[in-house]
């Protein structure tokens, strides 16, 4: 069983950090290396790199929270509004972190007239490193994970992080692992692709990596214990992953039909 972890430790000149935040901007800083690499392999302006990836980090931080904001206000803040903003306790939703983010690129894109679709492929490639990283945050903040399991390599988790439905339960699927190595996988899947560089096209990237990882945090979502949830029991990110995916499958589909009803062309 993998033990319950310690989610800070002390730093004598910062005082106490939280690896949750550690991780988070571990996770931030690989995924925006890889994002500079590809983006010079692309040919694109260097002075550009670093003002538009702050810009997407930014943005998709804020989008992050207030997308988990708007979503568990009722069950998490609506007594405690104080707590709505302390993002070091967790509480980022992935899809808001997107939604910000293109936002983010998107605004300094055209204030700028630089190519938009080109950098979000150079962002893509770094983007499932990222998340590697990042997801094992969760991990030391006790959340996240999934319903209960006996596998060997269940998560064992502190009384007061459980599910009330699972108080008297202590095995759980460590579905930050999952998505973790998942991520991981597409990260050297994209890069192996974006290096290769056969038959690609502007977009192409970007439109691969989001639909992969969608499809893997598609099945990890099924097995959470924690999702958040709209409607009559369903589970968001699920579907807004299969959203991603089918929109992500379905243009690259239709890019390459013949008589294809929309292309786009290199630029330069």
């Amino acid at each position: 069983m993998i033990p319950e972890p310690y989610s800070a430790f002390i730093v004598p000149e910062w005082g106490v950090l939280r690896w949750w935040s550690v991780l988070l901007t571990a996770g931030v800083l690989a995924g925006t290396w890889v994002a500079r690499w590809r983006a010079g392999r692309l040919g694109l302006d260097s002075k550009h790199a670093l003002p538009l990836l702050v810009s997407a980090v930014v943005a998709g931080i804020l989008g992050a929270r207030v997308y988990y904001l708007v979503f568990e206000w009722e069950r998490r803040f609506a007594d405690e509004p104080e707590l709505a903003w302390q993002i070091w306790e967790g509480g980022v939703a992935l899809h808001g972190a997107l939604v910000g983010g293109l936002l983010g690129m998107a605004i300094y894109s055209w204030l700028r007239r630089v190519d938009f679709v080109r950098w979000i492929d150079a962002a893509a490639v770094g983007l499932p490193l990222g998340i590697g990283v990042a997801r094992w945050g969760d991990y030391f903040n006790q959340q996240s994970f999934g319903a209960p399991t006996d596998l060997p390599w269940a998560l064992s988790i502190e009384e007061q992080y459980r599910p009330l439905l699972y108080l008297e339960v202590n095995g759980f699927h460590p579905t930050f692992l999952y998505e973790s190595v998942w991520a991981l996988v597409v990260f050297g899947a994209a890069v192996t692709v974006a290096k290769l560089g056969r038959g690609l096209r502007p977009g192409d990237v970007a439109l691969g990596v989001l639909a992969a990882y969608s499809v893997g945090r598609f099945w990890i979502e099924s097995i959470r214990a924690d999702p958040i949830i709209v409607g009559e029991g369903l589970r968001l990110a699920m579907i807004v992953s299969a959203g991603i995916a089918t929109v992500g499958i379905g243009s690259m589909v239709l890019r390459r039909w013949p008589g294809r009803m929309f292309h786009v062309k290199h630029s330069g």
